[in-house]
């Protein structure tokens, strides 16, 4: 066994005891350390990889994806030491299905035991595209623990007892301590002892504790990450996925946002206003790549992005964002700002506190939008803060990502992002990471529904072109940059971890991705 590992997830400010993994504001790690789900799909690999198994041994689905048969690993045990049955995963699955809250597909499978070690998951309506989120993000809890809370989504479930490798040691508002689970069916694999996670003030603060060798893997941002890296060998990085960074708008005035973003032609001026390049070079010092307002990743998605959408320019025009807020009924005030109704064009715009690409690349844009007439004011927030007024669409602007699913297709941003069926007034507790704009569209839902019952590619590209062709104009969600996010991990005291050459796992310390790595790592003393 080696030390502790020491761990950063990006958490600021003070902890609040969470460990329930259907809960939005989980602490993190709890999702695939200590609750597990049945496969890891690992979006880096390349389009048609086979899933990991985890709690599941395989399955196998009907044509149309509605009905899936899933087998089950033997001999797994509860933390607690009770054994894992398929009444657990059955019980899961139809908690998702019976709870509103948690049903953020709107097409969460019914399950029924059909064996010892089979469970049989049953959708609505075809599900193919639905399929790997489902067995990949969905963490099985245990029926002999969950059946007795009075509210689910909301227990905090002090006491977590789960299948995977490890189980919860102690807890404070600054860090809470997991250690081995001896009754983890593979702990003989397991060389890690305990993980400690912390609460820092942010990025930097995480930076300097890594780079004193103080943290051994952290999900942050680091800038000019190659150079800072440099005089210290036993630290690098591997790829955590694309993060598409945008601006999110409260957008949709009938759902109760107020204020000028909720206008499709401020959101587009606001697009056209940006220097792109100057937020690459002086943010992300180069690393970022162009994004599109798709949202399809440029080349890889290129297939699945209608031709008439090329990536948003890079460079500002701020005669093309003056012109459309002027065709808007928007004037020029003394002050350089426009102004309509007797209101000015001022926006305030959330961002969580110690992110600091976030803040850097809002500072920028605040003096680039101001040359067009815009103005926007960064409001510095605890996270815990800005995942509330996401939740309860209590913002105007915030800065945020959009991330993409479990393989390499459209639907996921799409269903998640843009669905009708999550976006919950204002005012009103929604998921805090799916449909924050509150878009709604009913041509966009039933294209996305229609391309999660194919697997043609073609047919979906045609279904994704009308998608694109609504929320392109409408743009609730204002494109920054795209940028590959990454994991930084220490060698000093472990070795195994994902490379740029060998991503099978995301480099950050969440989800499925973390337990795959966990089961690689050796200790190097």
């Amino acid at each position: 066994m080696g030390d502790t590992l020491n761990v950063y997830n990006g958490g600021s400010g003070q902890f609040v005891k969470n460990f329930n993994p259907f809960s939005p504001t989980v602490l993190a790690n709890v999702q695939g350390m200590i609750y597990e789900s049945l496969f890891y799909f690992n979006d880096l690999a390349p389009l048609g990889t086979k899933p990991t198994p985890v709690l599941g041994e395989s399955y196998e689905a009907n044509d149309s994806g509605s009905v899936v048969t899933v087998k089950l690993k033997r001999g797994v045990k509860w933390s607690d030491g009770k054994p894992f049955t398929a009444d657990d995963v059955a019980f899961t699955f139809n908690t998702v299905r019976d709870t509103k809250e948690l049903d953020t597909t709107g097409n969460a499978p019914s399950a029924k035991v059909t064996g010892d070690d089979e469970v049989t998951l049953t959708f609505d309506k075809p599900a193919l595209a639905d399929i790997p989120s489902v067995l990949g993000s969905t963490w099985i809890v245990p029926k002999h623990i969950f059946s007795s809370m009075d509210k689910i989504p909301t227990d905090p479930n002090a006491k977590p007892v789960g299948t995977g490798p490890m189980k919860l040691a102690n807890f404070t508002a600054q860090s809470y301590v997991f250690e081995k689970n001896d009754t983890f069916r593979q702990a003989s694999d397991i060389r890690v002892p305990g993980m400690r996670m912390y609460s820092l003030s942010g990025n930097q603060a995480a930076t300097n504790k890594l780079l004193k060798s103080e943290l051994d893997w952290a999900g942050i941002f680091i800038p000019d990450v190659d150079k800072v890296l440099k005089p210290f060998p036993d630290i690098s990085y591997s790829p955590a996925g694309y993060q598409q960074v945008e601006l999110t708008a409260c957008s949709n005035s009938n759902l109760g946002c107020t204020g000028p973003q909720t206008s499709p032609t401020v959101r587009q001026a606001i697009s056209a206003a940006i220097d792109r390049n100057q937020i690459n070079k002086l943010a992300y010092y180069g690393r970022g790549l162009p994004i599109s307002p798709t949202y399809g990743v440029v080349k890889r998605d290129d297939k699945l992005v209608a031709d008439q959408f090329s990536p948003a320019s890079m460079q500002a025009d701020v005669a093309k964002a003056k012109a459309l807020l002027e065709s808007d009924g928007w004037k020029l005030g003394a002050d350089g700002i426009y102004a309509k109704g007797g209101k000015r064009l001022s926006m305030d715009v959330i961002v969580t506190t110690g992110y600091t690409d976030y803040i850097a690349a809002l500072n920028i844009m605040k003096q680039q939008l101001q040359k067009a007439g815009i103005e926007i004011k960064p409001q510095q927030q605890a996270n815990a803060e800005v995942i509330s007024a996401r939740g309860l669409g209590k913002f105007q602007l915030a800065i945020d990502g959009i991330f993409q699913g479990p393989i390499a297709d459209l639907y996921y941003v799409y269903s998640k992002y843009f669905d009708s069926s999550q976006a919950a007034p204002v005012g009103k507790s929604g998921n805090p990471y799916g449909n924050v704009a509150k878009f709604s569209n009913p041509k966009v839902d039933a294209a996305v529904k229609a391309a999660g019952e194919t697997e043609d590619i073609a047919e979906k590209a045609k279904l994704y072109g009308q998608v694109q062709s609504i929320i392109v104009p409408d743009m609730p969600y204002i494109p920054v940059i795209n940028y590959q996010s990454y994991g930084l991990h220490s060698t000093a005291n472990y070795t195994g971890w994902p490379t740029k050459d060998n991503p099978y796992a995301h480099g950050g310390p969440g989800g499925g991705g973390g337990e795959q790595t966990l089961l690689r790592l050796r200790p190097k003393k």
